[in-house]
């Protein structure tokens, strides 16, 4: 319906297996234009998962657009999401200059459609940035993945690469005047929500050619019975707090927060381990001092991820925590959140950064074995923590987990 060409998957977008992104990009294929491309996911038999590029011609002029998956998607989506396929790292800079080369024989323009990013908070360390500065000839990088908010593009070398940030809060324009088959000039630019939804007031939108969308009266009404339906729920108010709880990206991915140690309290609490360990990257949003909705809290913990607790020994407790803390002070969504106390040293080389770790205030043991509350992902290895051990006990969805807390915690009155 929103004539989209191309796209490239992300790691969430396996959240739900694999075979059911493949069904939706072959759906996507038989009823529209639409292509889904990934040119880096392969399956057991090495074959490509996906449409790997799709060419474009605009008045004889070509463009090759290529699509890109993250590396990292085996540990940023559950692990069994991805069960049989590989991500293809190393190999899109050896061959990725290969490849351009032979395309510039049949394509005027090249665009990399890439869910890549460009922070390296991933086991592959791969960014944006990397292939473009690796691969010459690439003409438009077209980002996803880190969330960035590029006002007018990153200029690498003669590439740009374009993000336009996160949740539909702008829409990117990449402006390619062409002259006698070459490209003259590019003028990336980034135009808010605010004006694509309303552009009888805005000159830039119109100038584009975004106009009104006009009413579907047969969408209209199936989408007030679902908001109806979901308002029931997610309208409860659950708790009324007397403080904002810090739930922002850049926080929850380099440090504690009020917020971040409330959900491990919760998990501790639910599950009566003896400590929780969960990931930063899991945590989307803050939570307004004053009533708190179930919405609002399924809006901090969207990921439908399950308490899990599994046993780990002391020596893998600071393994775990080693892994998190490893990429400070970049912002890294696998940053271990706990409710144990963490004496780390941010200086010191990755690996050795955690000087002690505190239960209750007395050191934590590493020949001990402990009953660790995380969650399903990590439990299975997500996020690169592959040193717990044997799950013990699967539980409830941690947004539940949450609400049952604040509600006890701070019950409105």
């Amino acid at each position: 319906m929103l004539g989209y060409d191309a796209v490239a998957p992300g790691n969430h977008d396996f959240n739900y297996g694999y075979k059911r992104l493949v069904e939706a990009a072959e759906f996507a294929e038989e009823y529209s234009a639409l292509r889904v491309l990934s040119a880096n996911v392969v399956d057991e038999d090495g074959y490509l998962v996906f449409q790997p590029y799709q060419v474009y011609d605009y008045n004889g002029f070509t463009v090759g657009v290529v699509g890109l998956t993250t590396p990292d998607t085996k540990t940023k989506s559950h692990p069994k999401n991805t069960e049989g396929l590989t991500f293809l790292n190393k190999e899109i800079l050896d061959l990725g200059q290969e490849l351009v080369d032979i395309a510039r024989s049949y394509v005027d323009y090249i665009i990399v459609l890439g869910h890549i990013g460009l922070d390296p908070d991933g086991a592959s360390g791969l960014t944006s940035e990397m292939i473009v500065r690796s691969i010459n000839g690439i003409d438009l990088f077209v980002d996803g993945h880190s969330h960035t908010t590029l006002e007018k593009g990153l200029k690498v070398n003669d590439t740009y690469i374009v993000s336009a940030g996160d949740y539909l809060r702008n829409v990117g324009v990449v402006e390619i005047n062409v002259r006698g088959g070459k490209v003259v000039g590019t003028t990336p630019m980034l135009i808010p929500a605010k004006d694509v939804l309303n552009p009888q007031e805005s000159d830039l939108a119109r100038a584009y050619g975004i106009t009104a969308v006009p009413n579907n009266a047969e969408v209209d009404e199936y989408v007030t019975y679902m908001q109806g339906q979901l308002n029931d729920v997610l309208n409860k108010v659950i708790a009324k707090i007397p403080m904002d709880l810090d739930g922002e990206r850049a926080n929850v991915r380099t440090r504690p927060t009020n917020l971040s140690k409330i959900i491990a309290a919760a998990m501790t609490a639910q599950s009566g381990a003896d400590f929780s360990i969960t990931n930063g990257g899991g945590i989307r949003a803050s939570l307004k001092a004053g009533p708190v909705t179930v919405g609002d809290v399924v809006n901090v913990l969207p990921f439908t991820n399950i308490l899990t607790v599994v046993e780990a020994t002391g020596a893998d407790v600071y393994a775990a925590l080693e892994h998190g803390y490893r990429m400070l002070p970049d912002p890294n969504g696998g940053f271990a959140q706990t409710d144990l106390s963490v004496v780390y040293n941010r200086f010191a080389e990755p690996g050795k950064r955690i000087v002690r770790v505190l239960l209750n205030g007395k050191a934590i043991d590493k020949n001990k074995t402990y009953r660790v509350a995380t969650n399903d992902f990590m439990a299975a290895g997500g996020d690169g923590y592959t040193m717990f051990g044997r799950v013990l006990v699967e539980g409830d969805l941690l947004s539940d987990i949450l609400i049952k807390y604040l509600s006890e915690t701070y019950p409105v009155r």
